[in-house]
């Protein structure tokens, strides 16, 4: 597989799974209905996309699901709250490597929330070192009439619109297992 598809792997996936990860069990739940996430991500340098996800009262849980069989030979992720502060750290082996995941969390899951994901991989994967994420999302209401819970829809610059669970179905190695 080539740097440029692998990078692209690992950033898809990021966007629809990273943050489920704040989302675990015993965690604050986001209030269901569309919400407008924007993700800027270094491997992509720094360049912002905007998704929108509509979600129920499942969705996280069987995201969740998703990103612990995605993973593969993950630890349990160490969760930490203070007040509205949220930090989750894993480790995951990954490509004969570690990629160590740190995320801090700060927001009102019922409305918004923002945060930072830093993954650090040892050795380099695919001639990255590491890897960063801002997240910001915001409840912006219902989900229009017809979407489905967990759909995502994304907008790509020069691309246009894309739904991304349908996307990553069809990448080798992401897809429905």
């Amino acid at each position: 597989m080539s740097h440029a598809s692998s990078r692209i792997k690992l950033t898809l996936l990021s966007l629809l799974l990273v943050p489920t990860l704040v989302l675990a069990n015993d965690l604050p739940k986001r209030k269901p209905g569309l919400w407008e996430i924007k993700t800027a991500m270094s491997v992509l340098g720094g360049q912002q996309m905007v998704m929108s996800q509509c979600i129920d009262e499942n969705t996280d849980a069987n995201l969740l699901s998703q990103a612990t069989r995605q993973q593969g030979d993950c630890e349990p992720p160490r969760i930490t709250r203070a007040g509205e502060r949220t930090t989750i750290e894993t480790s995951c082996k990954v490509n004969g490597g570690t990629a160590r995941t740190r995320g801090e969390f700060t927001g009102q899951y019922e409305s918004h929330y923002q945060g930072e994901v830093v993954t650090h991989f040892d050795p380099p994967q695919h001639g990255m070192q590491e890897a960063r994420m801002q997240i910001e999302a915001r409840w912006t209401g219902p989900c229009p009439a017809g979407q489905k819970p967990g759909s995502a829809q994304m907008q790509l610059p020069g691309v246009g619109t894309i739904n991304l669970p349908e996307m990553l179905k069809n990448i080798p190695g992401v897809g429905q297992q």
